[in-house]
This record gives C-alpha cells, structure tokens and sequence, in this order.
C-alpha cells in the first residue's frame, strides 16, 4: 500500500484526504519521526504526542491564511513535516539545517519565532484584534501546554481575552493532567452539545426571550445561567477557563483524529473566545518514551528498535548541570537550610541528584521566572540559603525581580545561570549570550564565570557560607572529567586574574569558559610566528581588581579579549572601559559574537563561523597585525 504521506507536500494536499484515511496518515508521521530523529536526534517524546492533533488541525483550518500559533514549538516537528519540510527534518537543529522551533524566516506556516514558553495566546488576541480593526475574516487559533498555560503570561492573557471577547480559539494541549476519568461517552456527547449550532441557536433563544419577561425574567435568567453552570463544573473540569470568559470544550481524545476534526470544525466557528482542552501522551506510539518522556522530551542518536540512546553510555564526564546538584548533595550534608529553585528545569539544571535526596529542599515554579526569582529573594530574607537554578535565556523573564526584588535590597541570593553562552542546536531562542550585559548594570551583584567544572563546584560551595548579596555564576552546556573533581578544590577566593605563560608579546585575556580556547590560540600564533603570548583568565568579572589588571596588562604590547557574549554585553567591553588609556590603546580586538540572532547549529560549527574557534582568532590577528608596519615574523 501506498504511503500517504508520500504525496502531502503542504495542508492542500491533506485535505485531499478522507476523514477516515487521517488515522494511517497519523500512524506514518509518527513512524517518519521516530525513524528521522533516531538518526540526528532532537525533541521527541512532545512531538510523538501532538501527531493527531497536528494533522487534525492543519486539516480543518485553512492555513497560513488562518493564523495557528504554537507555544514553545518544540513540538512542531509534525507541523512542519505537514507544511512543506519533511525531507528538510533530516536536518533538524544542525548547522545551517530547519530549526526545531517555528521560524518565520523558514516558512509562511510559521506565524512567530518560538521557544519561550506562555507567549502563544496574547500573539493570537493580538492577531485576533488586529483581523478584526482591519475587517478582516480569518480564524485565530494557538497551542499552548498544560505547563505553559500555568505561566503568569498566559493567565494575563486569557483574563485580556475574557474581556475582548473577540473570536478565538485556544487549544489546551494537556498531556500531564490526570483528566482520563472525565473522557467517555457522555463526555463526548456533552462535547457535541456544546458546539452543537442548533443548542448555540436555541440557548441564544432562551436567553433573549428570558430579558423580554416582565418581572420574572432577569430572576429566571440569573437561575438559568447558574444551572448551566453548576451542570458544566460538575461534568467537565472548565470552570476556571469559564470565569475567565472563555467557553470551555472538553477534555477531547487527542489521539482520535477524526474526533478531533469534528469538533474543531464546530469550534473554530463558535463565536466569542473558545477554550478546547485536548488530552495528548507524550510519547504516544513509541513504549519507551511513553514510559520515560523526560529522559525521551530530547534525544541524540538512538537505537529505534531498542530505544539506547548512544549518549547514555557510561562516562568519566559530569556535565556542569550535575556538577551543581551533586554539589548541593555534598553541602546539604552541612548546611540544610539550603534550597534550589527551578522554573521547571529540574531535570535540565542538573538538580535530579538533589531532589531524590532532599525533595522538600527544591522548589520548582513552573514555567513562572518572574516569581522563580522574587521567590528565591524573600527565601533569602527568610534565612534560607536559595540557589535560583535557571538558564540564561530564562533569566530575561525575571529582570526586574532580580533589580527589584533582590538586588536593590542586597538578598543574598545564589544565582546558578546554566546555558551561558553558545547553546549550539536550540538556536536564536536560547542563546545565553546576553545576560552579562544585563548583570553588569544591576547594583550589589558579584559575578563569577568558572573556566572549568572544577572552579564551577568550588563556587558551589563556597557561596553556601554567609553572603552579604547576590552572587552569580554563569556556565556553559559543557562537561568535565569527574576525576578531576575527586582532586581538591581549587581556592577561588582570590579575585586576582590567573596568568599562565611568560611572553610578553601578546596578552589574551580569556572570560571563564574561553580559557582553554585561549590556550589553543596562543599555541597555534606561537607556532606560526615568532610571538610569545600569555594568556590570561578571568573568572571573577564583579568585583575585579582592576588596579591589578591594568598592572598585569601593561607588560604586553599587545592585547586581545575572548569571550562567548555578545561583544556588546560583554564582560571584555566592561573590563575595556575600566583600563588605564595606556592599556587601553594597546587592546587590539574582542572576539566576541555581533549584535544579531546567532542561529542553531553544532557549537563548534557555530563558533568556527563567527571567527571565534582558536584557529580562527588566531588566523585573525596575525593577518591583522602583518598588514601593518610589525610583521609576525619580527614582531
């Protein structure tokens, strides 16, 4: 038998389709997936879960005219395949390959760039509104999950909804929630009601006639509304999306593709704001990742007859993300008023280890940062030691929590800043590449950047003693020999910058995670000229000796920054700007990323591409420096 999918090549061709051929062409996307991302990796067990509901969709709107919006995006890899991109699929997250997040550059089915969670229903109330001012006809609809819905932007949307009252429709994507006992037949049948044009019909009816009744009628309106009510609450779990002002359809199977088409057809042409709830596996059609969707949400290469995934081998490595919850583990032991908080990053900020241990010592938010950070800092005055654990991209939320709320009162908070720097396939979205920018121009914050996981689980433990403020430290998504860990910590109390070499030629100042980079560079100039170079490393940004810095500095005669910022939040810009006009003058170049959307890809790759791997820095400035009066040769 003919494959379907073969021939669907954008959602024109799907709705070539029968309703009842829409199960088979969900079972092929499931398997494509499976099949795709075993051999290059990327999300899975989300996109498993939202197969029938991506096909369902796509089959009853009219897309791109019809606006359909997804929260996060990680799980569009269906939606793509659907619209144009299946083949492109082998190249998800890879250099120069789709995103794995919706990206409007990449196609006219992708309304907004995504990958932060709870954004999806304010987009689609302002497209909503902005049809409706134009007089335009088009149906809004956006996808958000049960996790996202729960962030305080998604809240604030649905109350601005509620009150707009404009038509649209959010589709609730619930695969967490145990709501399986409110899905049968009476549901289903309640459903139908519901969307049903002739009970819309008669119940507009009812309530017209109800305000012509004399006396009698705004009472017997008041009692109809009320038992309309009570019966909704006590059938179906919507009252809260009810109080918001949204008419609430479900919970609806969200692996039964044809019944999902039935009542997206319905709803999509209610008027006033829907809310449809949807119950989805993540996972769904592959065991091992429905029995583990944490360990399967994103994968590398892996074996889809087995489920082994090759990067679950065991190693001498400990990511810097375990680092920390391991040494949270070891410090408990001493001190425990210590507690981590996480905006539902458990499991991606390393704190595993620390949970099962100590569960009533972590406190996860949910996709909340905002309140992640403000809570931390009232923690903090509280007389607990809080480790906020969050990733650089994530911080951006919670700004004005860390100016307001902990910073201007100078609560001693321990900011753990994971994904610092290139993250390599999640792309533009979350690259960590400005928050030192943002840290540098916050008061009473001291910021520490760990050349290596050693450094990073000394600062762990040395922060857990008494502070007097906030503290931060930022890394990368990057690993270390655990065996170098077993050795003694190294003593990062020093504030002064570690210098390792004696030539003074060249100085190349190296920002935490850069210093073995520097240390590539510095061999490679010294092997293509006749240049001895130093190479210095930074890891305390704030507060830095700068009265020792400039004295270290002005043995070179030359001097060049490397750092994984954007150069124009960059500790090397902050550092140039406090250096003697002396020193100043002898600064040659930072190496760090433009001011543009750094897109995903091999971090290597990427780094290589923006002039920033050793090789090419160090190409750089010699070809820099022979075109003027030194030469490499005689420098």
């Amino acid at each position: 038998m003919k494959a379907l999918l073969e021939n669907i090549k954008n959602p024109g061709d799907l709705k070539k389709l029968s309703p009842g051929e829409l199960p088979r062409l969900s079972l092929e996307i499931r398997e494509y997936i499976i099949q795709t991302l075993a051999s290059v990796g990327g999300h899975f067990a989300s996109n498993l879960g939202v197969v029938e509901l991506t096909v369902a969709l796509h089959y009853v709107l009219n897309t791109p005219v019809d606006k359909l919006i997804w929260d996060v995006g990680h799980q569009t890899y269906p939606h793509k395949i659907l619209t144009g991109r299946k083949d492109l699929l082998k190249q998800v997250r890879m250099f120069g390959g789709i995103s794995g997040f919706p990206k409007r550059e990449e196609s006219e089915y992708d309304l907004y760039n995504t990958g932060h969670a709870g954004t999806s229903i304010s987009q689609m109330l302002g497209e909503a509104v902005a049809r409706d001012a134009l007089g335009k006809d088009y149906r809004c609809v956006s996808v958000i999950g049960d996790a996202s819905i729960a962030s305080g932007m998604a809240f604030e949307a649905l109350n601005h909804g509620g009150h707009l009252k404009t038509d649209s429709l959010v589709i609730l994507n619930d695969n967490d929630m145990s709501i399986s006992k409110n899905v049968g037949a009476l549901n289903q049948y309640l459903n139908r009601l519901i969307t049903s044009p002739i009970y819309n019909k008669w119940k507009k009816f009812w309530y017209n006639f109800l305000m012509w009744l004399p006396l009698i009628g705004p009472v017997m309106m008041l009692f109809s509304k009320k038992l309309e009510r009570f019966t909704k609450d006590f059938l179906t779990p919507g009252s809260l999306f009810s109080d918001f002002g949204f008419r609430y359809i479900g919970p609806v199977d969200g692996h039964d593709v044809q019944e999902l088409v039935n009542v997206l057809e319905k709803a999509v042409n209610m008027k006033g704001p829907i809310l449809m709830h949807v119950y989805t596996q993540k996972g769904k059609g592959y065991t091992h990742a429905e029995n583990d969707p944490v360990l399967y949400h994103s994968v590398g290469l892996f074996n889809p007859e087995d489920g082994v995934n090759s990067n679950t081998a065991v190693s001498d490595r400990v990511s810097f993300s375990d680092i920390v919850g391991e040494s949270l583990c070891e410090i408990y032991k001493s001190n425990p008023k210590i507690a981590a908080i996480t905006p539902a990053m458990i499991e991606g900020s390393g704190l595993r280890s620390f949970y099962d241990a100590h569960p009533e010592n972590v406190f996860d938010a949910g996709i909340a940062e905002q309140h992640a950070v403000a809570f931390a800092g009232a923690l903090a005055s509280g007389g607990l030691l809080p480790y906020l654990c969050i990733y650089s991209t994530f911080l951006t939320r919670g700004l004005d929590q860390l100016v307001e709320d902990i910073a201007l009162m100078n609560l001693p908070v321990r900011l753990v800043i994971d994904r610092a720097g290139c993250v390599g396939p999640d792309g533009e979205t979350h690259q960590g590449l400005m928050d030192l920018g943002h840290l540098l121009s916050i008061p009473n914050i001291s910021i520490y950047a760990p050349s290596n996981g050693a450094q990073l689980k000394a600062y762990i433990h040395y922060v857990s003693g008494d502070l007097t403020g906030p503290t931060a430290v930022r890394f990368p998504k990057s690993f270390e020999d655990r065996h170098l860990l077993e050795a003694p910590l190294p003593d990062i109390t020093s504030h002064e910058p570690e210098v390792i070499g004696k030539g003074s030629d060249l100085a190349i100042v190296c920002i935490g995670i850069m210093l073995s980079s520097g240390l590539k560079t510095a061999e490679i100039i010294e092997s293509k000229s006749n240049l001895e170079a130093s190479v210095i490393g930074i890891q305390w940004i704030k507060p830095m000796p700068f009265e020792t810095m400039n004295e270290i500095l002005s043995s070179y005669r030359e001097i060049i920054f490397i750092e994984e910022s954007y150069i124009n939040a960059s500790a090397s810009s902050y550092i140039l700007l406090n250096l003697s006009p002396e020193n100043r003058a002898r600064v040659r170049k930072i190496y760090a990323f433009p001011q543009e959307s750094i897109p995903h890809g091999d971090r290597a790759a990427i780094l290589n591409e923006y002039g920033l791997s050793p090789l090419a820095i160090a190409d750089s400035f010699l070809r820099e420096i022979s075109s003027e009066k030194f030469s490499s040769k005689t420098f």
